[in-house]
């Protein structure tokens, strides 16, 4: 079992080797960036129609936030995929998901040299809390109103369909520790037996990346206008625990290149058949 570095200790893991191994693979990951952009332009064009609030906050989304370039790097996602999505907000996953079929169809240089294929024939039921982000998300996805469903619900309480990927995005800490256990049991019911669960956490060790996490979440609040919540952080040791207990495998993977975050992705897969419970730590 290997040891990860905390998330304050390590960036992500293509550009860090790209900086080691010279010119030539630090100039393929900047076009596969480059690129990148590309399919992150287009997927934000879709929310121009609900106003610029969206489509900016789409655009800064998609292109700063590195977990959704890791998504599509790392060949996360499966052809046929059935995705839900907890707290989908605006639907920006839905719409990069829709983009980067699109450009990687159209032609080879509109997709990253090197990356696995786009996704395909996936479908996605995504659901949130804001009604109105909820209705930018349809305005925006209506022409695939087919394969992508979105609705206003609660993560407490939303029923989950059989899946074969769940993501949980930045949102399980705005649920109490009791919520967190139900949910990730309800999570584990709903996937098929090798489904994978993608949760993105602020890991809650003291330091200045984690107090930084913490302000830029109470500035989402603000800038929503919603109810002030009590934020429910823990450990990556925590989570990954909770998770264990849960049935889950759980890996991780530092996910804050690029900003000044404590984040990480865990990535919990449901054995296809029981066995001992393991935790594995990757280092990216």
């Amino acid at each position: 079992m290997r040891q990860v570095r905390g998330a304050h200790a390590a960036s992500g893991a293509s550009n860090l080797h790209a900086a080691d191994e010279g010119p030539a693979v630090r100039s393929s990951v900047a076009a596969a960036d480059a690129t990148f952009r590309k399919i992150v332009a287009r997927a934000a064009a879709r929310f121009r129609s609900a106003g610029r609030g969206p489509y900016y906050f789409a655009r800064g989304k998609l292109s700063g936030d590195p977990v959704f370039a890791a998504l599509l790097r790392d060949g996360r996602i499966a052809p046929g995929a059935r995705i839900v999505d907890v707290g989908c907000g605006l639907g920006v996953l839905a719409a990069l998901l829709v983009a980067a079929e699109e450009c990687e169809a159209r032609a080879a240089s509109e997709w990253p040299a090197g990356w696995p294929p786009a996704p395909r024939r996936w479908t996605l039921h995504g659901f949130d809390l804001r009604e109105r982000a909820i209705a930018n998300a349809q305005r925006a996805l209506t022409d695939v109103a087919d394969r992508v469903e979105l609705a206003v619900a609660d993560m407490r309480t939303a029923p989950l369909p059989q899946c074969d990927l769940m993501f949980m995005l930045d949102v399980a800490h705005y649920i109490d520790r009791d919520a967190q256990r139900a949910l990730f049991r309800r999570a584990e019911e709903a996937l098929v037996p090798g489904g994978t669960l993608l949760i993105r956490v602020g890991d809650a060790v003291p330091g200045v990346r984690f107090y930084l996490t913490m302000i830029g979440d109470w500035v989402t609040i603000l800038a929503r206008g919603t109810p002030w919540p009590r934020l429910h952080f823990r450990s990556v040791a925590e989570w990954i625990a909770m998770l264990q207990d849960t049935g889950f495998v759980v890996s991780s993977q530092p996910m804050s290149q690029g900003t000044p975050f404590a984040n990480v992705l865990l990535i919990a897969h449901k054995p296809k058949v029981a066995q001992p419970l393991a935790v594995a730590f990757e280092s990216g």
